[in-house]
């Protein structure tokens, strides 16, 4: 027989088989060595690793995913990463999912609540053979009456199903940081500009802010409240405008995401007043671009990566050990303050 070599296994796959001949072991000693178990020597073992990388011997995943009926592979419906903060939690979940030796499907959605397209993606994604699923922003309705059939983590948008894991930032009291910034320098008119009706960040937000303005004895009136229809610069551009147009007096805004915030410097300018020294603006998100307009944007930081390396963690967990309790964990966010909020004697 032909001594196996690097040259002649170059126009073909490289076996276990391979790798056994040329150490000189069972195929099924290679399989041990290779999946870490324990009834292998280390000499044995190391020799092991060494043949395979100069064969370049990859596992054959299609095989493995048989063995051991899981297909190493996570599912993720999420928003269009057009948005920084999903871009952000997506890439890091990646990572980390890859990390232990799982592969990714990315299935994309709109903002809006479309049920059909979620559920078309949903469904779509299942038949992957995906091992777990991550759903990012999604609206529960879609999601009430499916018995899941693997381990769930959805973020931003809880689902009350005894096996998913929601994970959610403290958007009442980020908001509630922000608004009381605003408070502690003296703003009592502040308006704030909100997210679609549909989502629980928008109305947790919203409750942030009313708490903050109650500590000072304050409501938040209906009339400096306004709604948009997603989170779009256009939206925060609107919004503001007709903020502007109803309450002369405002002397602060808060906005609910940085794009509505930046959608509003527009709108501000265009009253012909000065950020902040006529009016303050907060965002909310901290996206990178909060640092290059002017002023430099104050926003409320969501630990993004720290989100989507938890995000794989917990579902890869769940995956591996066979459970998936269900279980709700917030992660604080924290008031990231710029040169757009000044105090209120120094505006007027």
């Amino acid at each position: 027989m032909l001594a196996i070599t690097v040259s002649n296994l170059m126009s073909r796959r490289v076996t276990l088989s391979d790798v056994a001949e040329k150490v000189g072991v069972s195929s099924q000693t290679v399989s041990r060595a290779l999946n870490n178990k324990p009834d292998v020597s280390e000499e044995t073992r190391r020799q092991i690793l060494r043949v395979a990388r100069q064969l370049g011997y990859r596992p054959n995943a299609v095989a493995r995913s048989l063995s051991a009926q899981q297909s190493h592979t996570l599912g993720i419906i999420t928003p269009h990463l057009n948005d920084p903060f999903y871009a952000t939690v997506v890439a890091n979940l990646e990572k980390e999912a890859r990390r232990r030796g799982y592969t990714s499907f990315v299935s994309f959605i709109e903002y809006e609540y479309h049920p059909q397209d979620a559920l078309s993606a949903y469904e779509s994604i299942l038949q992957r053979q995906v091992d777990g699923l991550v759903l990012l922003a999604p609206d529960p309705r879609t999601y009430e009456k499916i018995d899941f059939p693997v381990p769930l983590v959805s973020l931003a948008g809880p689902i009350n199903h005894p096996q998913v894991i929601n994970i959610d930032i403290d958007n009442i009291d980020g908001a509630y940081q922000a608004v009381r910034y605003l408070t502690e320098l003296g703003h009592r008119q502040v308006g704030v500009i909100c997210g679609p009706q549909h989502t629980k960040a928008t109305a947790d937000r919203l409750e942030g802010a009313r708490r903050a303005l109650a500590e000072i004895g304050s409501s938040l009136d209906p009339s400096y409240i306004q709604r948009s229809e997603d989170w779009s610069l256009d939206q925060g551009y609107k919004a503001a405008k007709l903020l502007l147009a109803q309450q002369s007096n405002l002397t602060a805004i808060f906005c609910q995401n940085d794009w509505l915030a930046l959608g509003a410097y527009r709108a501000i300018r265009e009253h012909n007043l000065r950020i902040p020294d006529d009016i303050s603006v907060i965002g909310y998100d901290n996206v990178p671009v909060c640092l290059y307009v002017s002023p430099p944007l104050s926003s409320v930081q969501q630990p993004k990566a720290t989100l989507g390396k938890l995000l794989a963690q917990l579902l890869i967990n769940a995956v591996e050990q066979g459970v998936t309790d269900s279980q709700t964990m917030l992660l604080r966010a924290e008031l990231i303050v710029r040169d757009s909020v000044s105090s209120v004697s120094k505006s007027n």
